[in-house]
C-alpha cells in the first residue's frame, strides 16, 4: 500500500476523524498483513479498546455516542476490512449485553470494552427468524435452573476459546431466547477457520453445540422480539457505516486514476460519488435519532443499509478498472479493496433478506 493511499483525510468519508492519526496509520500498515493472514484483527482490537472507543454510544443508544461509532467503523473501513468487521462483531456483542443489562452481561460487557477477549455476535438467525424468512439454529432444553443448548451457527466471527457470543434459542416448550455464554464452555466446538476470498484474519467459522450448559444468569432476555426492535438500528446503521467507509476511500482512488484514457470513467466517478454523498447524509441524520422519541424506521434502516452496499461494490468496481493493471495484482489496495466489497452483499443480512424484508415493510 502506497503512502498517498494511507495519508488520513483523503476519503470522503472521514468528515471529522474520530480516531488520532497514528492509529489509522498503523491499521492502514498492518491492512495487506491481515489480507495475507499473516495477522489477526484481534491485534487491533486490542490497540482500539486502550484508545475507549469500542463501546462509544452502547449505553442504550442513548449516551449520543452512536454517530462517533459509526465514524470510527467509517475509518476503519477505509484502511482494512477485517479490522472494521471484526470490531462491528465485537461492538455488536457490547451492544447486546448492555442492552440486556443483567449482572452477567454487566461483567462480560466490561471484558469486552477492555479488549481482554472477544466478542461474537450470533444473531443472524434471531433476525431472519423475526422477519419471517428463518427459524433459529439453537434450541434451548430446560435442565435444572438453567439450560443445554444444541445446534450449528453455520458462520461467526472472532472465535476464540475465551471470546463470548450472544446469540438466540428456542425452548422446548416455544419460548425464544437471548443467552450468552463464553467458548470455552464445554460442548462448544469451533470449526477450523475458512479459508476466504477476503477477511480471512477475523477468525470466522462455524459453531457446533452440543450440550453446552448456561446458568439462568446467562439468559439475557426473554423478550427476544423487544430486544431485536431496540439494538436493529445499531446493527444497521454501523454496517452501513462500514460500506460507506470501504466506499468512500475506493471513489478517492478512482478518482485519483482518472487520467489519460480513464478519464472517460469521471462521470461515473462522479455519480458514485453523489449517490455516496446523500447516503453519508442520511446515516449521519438517522444515527443521532437512534434511542429518542423518534427513532428511524425499519424502512429508513434497511434502504440505508442496501444502498451501502451496493454502493460499496460500485465504487470498488470503479477503482479495479481506473487501477489498470493493479488491481488485478493480489497484494494492492485496490485488488483488496475489490475483494472485500465482494463479501458485502453476503454478509447477514445479505442483500437477498434486505431486499425480501424491504418488499414486506408497510
Amino acid at each position: 500500500m502506497t503512502t498517498s493511499e494511507t495519508q488520513p483525510g483523503q476519503q470522503i468519508w472521514r468528515r471529522a476523524a474520530v480516531l488520532p492519526p497514528d492509529a489509522i496509520e498503523t491499521i492502514a500498515t498492518a491492512a495487506a498483513a491481515l489480507d495475507q493472514g499473516e495477522r489477526s484483527a484481534r491485534e487491533n482490537i486490542r490497540a482500539l479498546a486502550g484508545l475507549g472507543v469500542l463501546g462509544l454510544g452502547a449505553a442504550g443508544d442513548d449516551d449520543g455516542g452512536l454517530p462517533a461509532m459509526a465514524a470510527v467503523l467509517g475509518e476503519l473501513a477505509a484502511e482494512c476490512m477485517s479490522t472494521a468487521f471484526a470490531v462491528w462483531a465485537h461492538r455488536m456483542t457490547i451492544q447486546y449485553l448492555t442492552v440486556a443489562g443483567t449482572a452477567w452481561a454487566a461483567k462480560a460487557a466490561s471484558l469486552l470494552a477492555s479488549g481482554a477477549v472477544l466478542g461474537v455476535t450470533g444473531m443472524a438467525s434471531a433476525f431472519k427468524d423475526a422477519a419471517g424468512c428463518g427459524s433459529l439454529d439453537l434450541t434451548a432444553t430446560a435442565d435444572g435452573d438453567g439450560y443445554v443448548l444444541d445446534g450449528t451457527l453455520r458462520w461467526a466471527s472472532n472465535l476464540y476459546r475465551d471470546s463470548i457470543l450472544v446469540t438466540a434459542a428456542r425452548t422446548d416448550t416455544g419460548e425464544k431466547l437471548i443467552v450468552g455464554l463464553a467458548l470455552s464452555t464445554d460442548g462448544v466446538t469451533i470449526g477450523d477457520h475458512f479459508d476466504l476470498l477476503a477477511l480471512g484474519s477475523t477468525a470466522s467459522s462455524y459453531l457446533k453445540l452440543d450440550n453446552a450448559a448456561i446458568g439462568a444468569d446467562q439468559v439475557l432476555s426473554r423478550e427476544v422480539g423487544s430486544f431485536l426492535a431496540r439494538v436493529r438500528p445499531t446493527f444497521l446503521l454501523l454496517q452501513s457505516a462500514m460500506c460507506l467507509g470501504l466506499a468512500g476511500r475506493c471513489v478517492a482512488r478512482a478518482r485519483v486514476g482518472l487520467t489519460g484514457v480513464n478519464s472517460v470513467f469521471a462521470a461515473e466517478v462522479e455519480t458514485v460519488s453523489a449517490e455516496l454523498s446523500a447516503a453519508e447524509s442520511t446515516l449521519a441524520e438517522l444515527a443521532p435519532a437512534v434511542g429518542t422519541p423518534a427513532p428511524p424506521g425499519r424502512r429508513e434502516l434497511l434502504s440505508l443499509r442496501l444502498a451501502a452496499a451496493a454502493l460499496a461494490g460500485a465504487a470498488a468496481a470503479l477503482e479495479v478498472r481506473t487501477a489498470g493493471g493493479k488491481g488485478y495484482a493480489l497484494r494492492t489496495g485496490a485488488s483488496r479493496r475489490f475483494r472485500e466489497a465482494a463479501f458485502i452483499p453476503v454478509q447477514s443480512p445479505a442483500e437477498s433478506q434486505l431486499r425480501w424484508e424491504l418488499d414486506r415493510c408497510a
